[in-house]
């Protein structure tokens, strides 16, 4: 989704971290300077290929671990409206970015629908929850992937994430999972739409909600875990930008408080993982800075023996780090297939009847 040529040079431009926001401003302003000197002579498919590049450059200007300033919600509200703007031009009434109420508080979605259903009528549905230092427009290229494999593909920040964090302040509850819950309860908006069995991608800490969503909601039929830990035990071995990230987003200000926050990042737990129905693939990178093998190893054997679960597998790539970024369309090609197969088991043993017609969908303005 990002030209390298573009990368190398903001990199050089940015000098080092100390700059990072200002130069990355300066570069930022001049790309877009430039794409809006070409834009009136472009195809509709480029229009998208810029905007999606300008949606990737702001984002990396705010990059999540940088301290909030002014220029980092600025560089964010451009990463959204660029992104908004190339996936309404790319997919017209197949894409809504949704807004979820919860306690109060706007969550904010990006939902992509497939260009048909399955068999049976409905759209089976993939929950893309991400960690604490993204924000939900930087996964576009696992959204096209997932779209392109049949399924509707909901991106959310939830509390404490991305515009929810940046833009509202709203910091990252200790029922986090709740929220997400909500946010598919609120999908319902679109019947064609399967939520009653649906998956749930988790990246990094990400990874680690997904058992607790699972663990509440029977309808999460499969996970997909890239890079979630286990637990925070070892907080002060993180090193110090996810220290202060996870500071920020826990309203965190002095270390005891987040030693006993810590404790929230945890499913080392009996009563989580013995509550994990769905099929799990567990993803995991030797090479992963953060989180351990053996804790990985621990987790598959866990879910195992606690719930009783049998569908639980665990892939490691010895060259893989954090996410295992190396292999993005070889990891979701294999869970398209896996979801879909879980999918297809599920509806036919609870025989799901077919939805309306594509065209009988609500309106997605």
């Amino acid at each position: 989704m990002f030209d390298q040529n573009t990368l190398d040079r903001f990199l050089v431009s940015i000098g080092g971290l100390s700059d990072w926001p200002t130069k990355g401003r300066d570069f930022l302003d001049n790309e877009i300077r430039e794409a809006e000197r070409i834009l009136p002579n472009l195809s509709n498919d480029e229009i998208v290929k810029h905007y999606r590049r300008l949606s990737f450059l702001a984002h990396l200007v705010q990059w999540g671990c940088l301290p909030l300033s002014d220029t980092k919600t600025q560089a964010y509200r451009q990463c959204r409206d660029f992104y908004v703007k190339a996936e309404k031009l790319a997919f017209g009434e197949r894409f809504v970015r949704m807004q979820i109420e919860w306690q109060g508080k706007a969550l904010w979605g990006n939902l992509h629908f497939p260009a048909s259903a399955q068999p049976n009528g409905k759209i089976p549905l993939i929950v893309l929850v991400h960690g604490m230092d993204d924000v939900k427009e930087e996964h576009l290229a696992s959204e096209l992937l997932f779209e392109q494999a049949g399924f509707a593909v909901f991106c959310i920040d939830g509390p404490g994430q991305g515009e929810t964090f940046l833009l509202d302040g709203v910091t990252w509850p200790e029922d986090f999972e709740a929220a997400i819950i909500e946010s598919v309860n609120a999908l319902r908006a679109y019947p064609q739409l399967d939520v009653d069995h649906y998956a749930v991608v988790g990246i990094s800490w990400g990874g680690m909600w997904a058992y607790k969503i699972a663990a509440k909601d029977p309808r999460a039929a499969a996970i997909l875990d890239l890079g979630g830990p286990v637990d925070s035990r070892e907080f002060d071995k993180l090193p110090f930008f996810l220290k202060s990230k996870f500071c920020q987003i826990l309203d965190v200000a002095s270390i005891e408080l987040a030693h006993s926050t810590a404790k929230i990042f945890n499913i080392r737990d009996d009563a989580v993982l013995r509550n994990v129905k769905a099929n799990v693939h567990i993803v995991h990178g030797d090479r992963d800075p953060i989180v351990s093998t053996a804790d990985k190893m621990w987790l598959r054997d866990a879910l195992r023996q606690m719930s009783g679960n049998d569908q639980v597998k665990l892939t490691v790539y010895r060259d893989g780090d954090h996410c295992c970024t190396q292999h993005v369309k070889e990891v979701r090609g294999i869970a398209s297939a896996e979801f879909l197969d879980v999918y297809r088991k599920r509806t036919r043993s609870h025989g799901v009847q077919a939805g309306p017609a594509m065209d009988a969908l609500p309106s997605m303005e």
